[in-house]
């Protein structure tokens, strides 16, 4: 794993010199945002009757959100599915951008092994996806506060974030594989229309009972606090996740990179 320092400084430069973080970071904040607008709408019926549509959406998601317990289960619940979405950018964009650019046999020519290029790759997205995950929660807890939300305790916030940080976990899990999508998609466009139909079959997975053996559907089920998730389940997403890695250093590896 030589050089990996010289890697890890190299992919956190591209990172930094880009506008994704910023233009992500903004992006995944529309989600708690979203939740508390729809809260406080929910709250003032006033306000609400000039909402049409959204207010009859307001009302649903705050009979189901109308203190800290629930809402810390929305959120966590939100940031499994839309923060997959998120999550997919960052790695959508560390690992196609090579090829979008024209970079990878540049890359691939310099003296340093594909090993320690491909760690640093993903040591970044799982930087950049966890910083995102706590900006997320930073924002929904003030967000909380802000909408003046009752049985707000410290145990109870704890353990709300505690679910969410270990939510986001199982999420940035699922989503190394997709580096290998980005890889054989030689770009962006790929892995985005992968986790959409990710999630289709997830939902159709969890109609049929199944959901605790696929892993793009561990991270939702664990932050509805679904009981039947055993160990097996956890090792499913950690299998998949090293699978993921592996198989893309292999087609890094192995692969002609001829353009």
């Amino acid at each position: 794993m030589d050089n990996l320092s010289d890697m890890l400084w190299i992919e956190m430069r591209k990172v930094i010199r880009s506008r994704m973080p910023i233009w992500t970071t903004l992006g995944s904040l529309f989600m708690p945002l979203g939740v508390a607008l729809l809260i406080l709408l929910a709250k003032n019926p006033a306000l609400s009757q000039r909402f049409g549509l959204i207010s009859a959406k307001a009302n649903l998601i705050a009979y189901s959100a109308i203190d800290w317990p629930s809402y810390l289960i929305l959120f966590d619940e939100i940031l499994s599915a839309g923060g997959f979405f998120f999550f997919i950018l960052t790695i959508s964009w560390i690992f196609g951008r090579e090829f979008a650019d024209g970079t990878l046999k540049d890359m691939l020519a310099v003296p340093v092994h594909r090993s320690s290029i491909l760690l640093a790759k993903f040591i970044v997205t799982v930087a950049w996806s966890a910083a995102m995950a706590l900006i997320i929660l930073f924002f929904g807890l003030v967000m909380g506060a802000l909408i003046q939300l009752p049985g707000g305790s410290f145990r109870v916030i704890l353990h709300g974030t505690t679910v969410l940080a270990i939510t986001a976990c199982l999420v940035i899990a699922v989503i190394l594989p997709f580096a290998l999508v980005a890889s054989v998609g030689r770009g962006y466009m790929l892995p985005m229309a992968v986790a959409v139909l990710t999630l289709i079959m997830a939902n159709l997975i969890m109609a049929a009972g199944w959901a605790e053996y696929f892993p793009w559907a561990v991270p939702m089920l664990f932050a509805q606090g679904k009981s039947y998730l055993t160990p097996i389940s956890y090792w499913i997403v950690f299998f998949t996740s090293l699978a993921g890695m592996i198989a893309t250093y292999l087609w890094w590896k192995y692969t002609d990179q001829n353009r």
